[in-house]
């Protein structure tokens, strides 16, 4: 059976700031172009024949053209491989779109704000789609254009929310439309988490997710969709490309010597010898002594030299019987007793779990005047 192979990939968004990193930020703006780079450089590897880009390859449409001028030229260069783009609601295709511009690649195909279709007749394949105009695009219960009843192999590619209904504004994508549009598979983009490869009728589809976290909400491993698509074949393998993982982190320091050694190499067991390049939110848990405190501002200016980013959290909590303390006649007892009600009696538990733990390091004189 004829199938042909594809790199499915959405929401580079390139140009895209991550400001909490301070004077990394800039630098790391120019890591999402080498995302992109990195997975052109994916597709000549392995022979794809098609690149589908399913929506927000830029932040924005209000970047520096040496981001527009680098991605074009990178398209360009790789003769073999066809390209094909549906703007986002990030990158619309507004008159300050690099994809409206003329001279634009031989390579790249750019899918109409009204339902488009290339054919590659080499490749026995027929792509669909279509683009954002705007920041805002209406869903469709059906598509406007249907498929012949061939042997061809047809590919839609769309940015968009999987929804019940047509209420969002993001180009409502429903499980009728997707059974109605009689496609081989489906490339969708809007969504950064990836999905699993799912199937209506006869139709398979997927978000990629973006090949690159851009925040702590953006966790773990990011990448593409690449394989081989034909008619009822779906044979796509997800492919790791993230350059960094965002990773959040719990570590039980119960009865531990707590040093920046100790940090890294749990992190290196823990994520390779690549460890040192993530960016880490780290938040300390577990019981310590009245006399045990964490040094966050010197951990943090060691690591900071030994990892891209790294940002900590202490929520460990004191190792003592409360209760017994609470009954004590002493201004600690009365403390201890007033705090367990209110965290007894409190939605904002947290918060009272902590005043209660800084308390007790006050009583033992260990709290230091910054620390919150």
């Amino acid at each position: 059976m004829e199938t042909v192979k594809i790199l499915h990939c959405s929401d580079i968004h390139i140009g895209a700031e991550e400001s909490f990193l301070g004077v990394r930020a800039e630098s790391r703006r120019r890591e999402t172009l080498l995302t992109f780079e990195r997975v052109v450089d994916l597709c000549l590897e392995n022979d794809v024949k098609v690149l589908l880009i399913a929506g927000d390859l830029f932040n924005s449409n209000n970047i520096e053209n040496s981001f527009f001028d680098d991605v074009l030229r990178k398209i360009r260069l790789a003769n073999g491989l066809k390209v094909i783009f549906a703007a986002g609601n990030h990158d619309p295709l507004t008159p300050r779109s690099p994809f409206t511009r003329e001279n634009l690649p031989e390579n790249l195909y750019v899918l109409g704000s009204e339902e488009t279709v290339f054919s590659f007749p080499e490749l026995n394949l027929r792509v669909y789609g279509r683009s954002f105009e705007t920041a805002f695009m209406q869903g469709k219960t059906s598509p406007d254009l249907i498929p012949e009843n061939d042997d061809v192999i047809n590919i839609s590619v769309l940015h968009g929310e999987l929804t019940s209904d047509l209420s969002s504004q993001y180009n409502a994508i429903t499980r009728e439309y997707i059974e109605n549009s009689q496609m081989d598979y489906i490339a969708l983009g809007h969504i950064h988490k990836r999905s699993e490869i799912e199937k209506i009728g006869n139709t398979y589809f997927a978000y990629s997710g973006c090949p690159e976290g851009q925040g702590f909400d953006e966790l773990g491993e990011k990448g593409v969709y690449m394989g081989e698509i034909g008619k009822g074949i779906c044979n796509l393998e997800f492919v790791k490309t993230a350059r960094r993982q965002h990773i959040t982190e719990k570590i039980d320091i119960s009865d531990k010597e707590i040093s920046a050694e100790f940090i890294l190499e749990y992190l290196k067991e823990k994520y390779g010898e690549n460890h040192c390049e993530n960016l880490y939110k780290i938040e300390f848990v577990g019981e310590t002594d009245n006399s045990f405190q964490i040094d966050i501002s010197d951990l943090t200016a060691r690591l900071s030299e030994k990892l891209y980013f790294v940002k900590f959290r202490d929520t460990t909590q004191i190792k003592t019987d409360l209760e017994a303390l609470s009954r004590e006649k002493t201004l600690k007892g009365i403390f201890v007793k007033k705090m367990l009600e209110k965290i007894a009696s409190c939605e904002d538990k947290e918060k009272y779990e902590t005043a209660l733990k800084l308390g007790l390091k006050a009583f033992a004189g260990e709290v230091k005047y910054d620390e919150n």
